[in-house]
């Protein structure tokens, strides 16, 4: 089932989903946690798509997408660049919810090659955020949306955050293809953000797009040419051309993988991908529109002018059965899981006013009148079960309630028209395909997602780990499997321009962003077993150590007088400060004069930041004046300062710490007599020891920075002493603060 989360975005660097709760917290597309098996995640048995029927209003060269529930249209967009052929007349949804169409007027060979080519067009979905204006401001009416978005395939191209898109019917953004950029592929000059990739495809003048289990995309021409476009570059697929002198209208790939291609007044195409082969199949196996049974997989065909919808066999293309559907005419076919056959009864012959009605046993049940409706073309099963019908000559569409109207044949209820709506002058919706996802959903790909996205808090945040199924429910029976990949950017508008990658469980990865979308999908075995997802958890890479520091301003024999961050692991920003002191210890008297120390960690916490160039932990102490007297040795010193950082540095391997100290003395005299100093290390012999000035001791982890050391045989003296180190963490043997796992 699609499910629309009650948050959109969840917030959290660790975030562990397993309950009800946890996974309405994200989409989910044919799976469900329904009873008994609740607080795990499995495969929808009847499945629920995208509530959106997608029709392409082919005068005017443009798709509208209308919510199945409310009738509203919620966009519309040009179904290729300026100065481009449109004349979109089929639409197909993928398993991610955009929309594939096809422009029959296009046939131009602009890459020079010699060969015309045809055009397809994707266009994406995204579903809540709040209308805003361009600098974000809230405005109902306005061009943009922000997020939290609810769902979300468009792509930010001009990274501002938002999204540029349609707000209905009649709002068509510009898509100058300025300069024919766009000529030959691409949507760089398209405004409207949730037009996502336009692709020039061998088929000329292309009618079939029909979505596979891969959610890679075969296309058609009326040159017969076919060829399979990726559902995850937009491009076409090397070597997948071919050319049987048939097919190239509407099509549907079946559970097999096999493609269905019709031809009007000529063969049906059927071609198995897998090994190559194929056949143009009889005019006794129709020549129009084309629809899959969900039950049985039963491929159904009509036939343009003979009163007839045919049932072929998908293993062998056999025909299984004729049977008439109340009229003379038909386009499209659609069959719902109910054991209803739906046949749109076309612009032919005067524009037909009827959706022919059937079982699939052949039983005719009647025709559902279609009030204000004419020239029905394409007609579909939505999420909730209704049909929707396309009609070219009143340029509006028309949703069938299948439990109403009169008891028909076999006893069944005909159907009756319960919503109309008006698509606008010059729409005619020459619409025939699966334009609601119902093929692809129900019979074509027998899988279902489950993704969501995780706000990290911070820009450029590193997400390092996946894990599921650490619960006893989880299974992945043989033949079934669940594969999980993730993306991340640092707005949420940013992720749909971003590519999915694997992820292993509990595998370490790297992708920055603030924040992180995640999507398990769920594949059925041959028997129809699913598996089953218990958990999932989300976190980010975390550091495999943290930083320490520590700051002295004296240390007379253990006497301590004003240190940061006592401590010492982790770092802390820290500051201490004495005004004045007077000690005595062995030999040694010691006054001093505003004693301070301080200690600073970059960033102040470590927990969920990535680490970055700078981060550091810095350790500084500072003695303004100080008088040591003994036995014959008099020493003034005048302003000390000592510091020490560990740092993060980018090298060529990365970020790894990098140690510095440093320390100076304003002045030195020793009984009386003036010694030149600075910061450079010094030693000075004494009558009762050494003195040794401005040292510095750095270890693979650490510097300690001692401006003043004086070692008597009774009693050692240290002065400015700051300390700056790199720990690991428990079971991260080497590790620090710089690197993740």
């Amino acid at each position: 089932m699609l499910a629309t989360p009650a948050e959109a975005v969840v917030a959290g660097t660790n975030v562990l989903y397993t309950l009800d709760e946890h996974f309405d917290e994200g989409v989910l597309q044919d799976v469900n946690h329904d009873a008994p098996n609740n607080d795990q995640q499995q495969l929808d048995k009847a499945d629920v798509f995208f509530p959106y029927v997608n029709i392409a209003a082919s005068a005017r060269g443009t798709m509208v997408r209308i919510d199945v529930n409310t009738g509203e249209t919620v966009g519309e967009w040009f179904s290729a660049p300026s100065g481009r052929g449109r004349d979109p007349s089929r639409t197909t949804v993928d398993r991610l919810g955009n929309t594939w169409l096809s422009n029959r007027a296009e046939s131009s060979d602009v890459d020079g090659d010699g060969n015309p080519d045809g055009s397809i067009t994707r266009v994406g979905v995204v579903v809540g955020g709040t209308r805003v204006n361009g600098d974000g401001s809230a405005n109902p009416a306005g061009d943009y949306l922000a997020g939290p978005f609810a769902y979300n395939t468009c792509q930010d191209r001009d990274g501002d955050g938002l999204i540029a898109t349609s707000r209905g019917l009649g709002d068509i953004r510009p898509w100058t293809n300025a300069g024919g950029v766009d000529n030959d592929g691409g949507v760089a000059t398209a405004a409207d953000e949730c037009l996502i990739n336009y692709t020039r495809v061998a088929g000329t003048n292309t009618r079939t797009v029909a979505v596979d289990a891969n959610n890679d995309v075969w296309t058609g021409g009326a040159d017969t040419e076919h060829e399979k476009v990726s559902g995850a570059t937009g491009a076409p697929v090397p070597g997948t051309r071919f050319d049987l002198g048939c097919g190239g209208y509407g099509g549907l790939v079946d559970q097999a993988g096999t493609l269905w291609s019709a031809r009007y007044g000529t063969n049906l195409l059927r071609y198995e991908p897998g090994g190559g082969s194929g056949a143009c199949l009889d005019l006794s196996h129709g020549d129009y529109g084309l629809g899959l049974d969900p039950n049985t997989g039963h491929v159904w065909h009509t036939t343009v002018n003979r009163g007839l919808v045919v049932e072929l066999d998908p293993a062998t293309g056999d025909v299984l059965g004729s049977f008439p559907h109340g009229n003379t005419f038909a386009q499209g076919v659609a069959v719902d899981r109910d054991g209803n056959v739906w046949v749109a009864h076309s612009i032919l012959g005067g524009g037909q006013t009827t959706v022919g009605h059937l079982r699939t046993d052949g039983t005719f049940v009647g025709n559902v009148t279609l009030p204000g409706g004419a020239g029905p073309t394409g007609v579909a099963v939505d999420t909730n079960g209704k049909i929707w019908v396309a009609n070219l000559n009143t340029n509006n569409a028309m949703r069938i309630d299948p439990d109403a109207g009169p008891v028909g044949g076999g006893g069944f209820p005909v159907g009756a028209v319960d919503l109309t709506v008006d698509l606008g002058a010059g729409a005619a919706p020459y619409n025939y395909s699966d334009m609601t996802g119902s093929v692809l959903g129900e019979v074509t790909a027998p899988v279902g997602t489950w993704s969501v996205v995780q706000d990290g808090g911070v820009a450029g945040q590193t997400w390092g780990r996946v894990t599921w199924n650490t619960e006893a429910q989880g299974s992945v029976p043989p033949g079934t499997s669940i594969t999980v990949e993730a993306r991340a950017a640092d707005t949420e508008a940013g992720l749909a321009g971003e590519s999915f990658v694997p992820v292993g469980n509990g595998a370490l990865f790297s992708l920055t962003g603030r924040y992180i979308e995640a999507r398990a999908t769920l594949t059925a075995g041959p028997d129809g077993t699913s598996p089953v997802l218990s958990d999932l958890r989300i976190r980010t890479a975390e550091r495999s150590g943290v930083f320490s520091c520590q700051a002295t301003a004296l240390n007379l024999a253990g006497i301590v007088v004003a240190r940061a961050n006592p401590p010492d692991v982790p770092c802390v920003d820290d500051h201490e400060q004495v005004a004045d002191v007077n000690l005595n210890a062995g030999i040694l008297t010691v006054r001093a004069n505003v004693l301070e120390a301080t200690t600073d960690q970059t960033p102040d916490t470590l927990t969920g930041s990535p680490p970055a160039a700078g981060d550091a932990s810095t350790a500084a102490a500072r003695v303004d004046s100080t008088k040591v007297t003994a036995t014959l040795v008099t020493i003034e010193l005048g302003v000390i300062s000592s510091s020490a950082k560990a740092e993060c540095v980018a090298g060529p391997g990365g970020l790894a710490p990098q140690f510095t100290g440093s320390s100076t003395i304003a002045s030195l005299k020793i009984n009386g007599v003036s010694v030149t100093v600075g910061s450079a290390p010094l030693t000075i012999p004494l009558v009762i020891g050494s003195l040794r000035l401005n040292s510095t001791t750095t270890t693979a982890t650490s510097v300690t920075q001692q401006a003043v050391v004086l070692d008597t045989l009774l009693t050692d003296l240290v002065i400015g002493e700051a300390k700056a180190n790199v720990e690991a963490k428990p079971g991260n043997p080497g590790g620090n603060p710089c690197t993740v796992v």
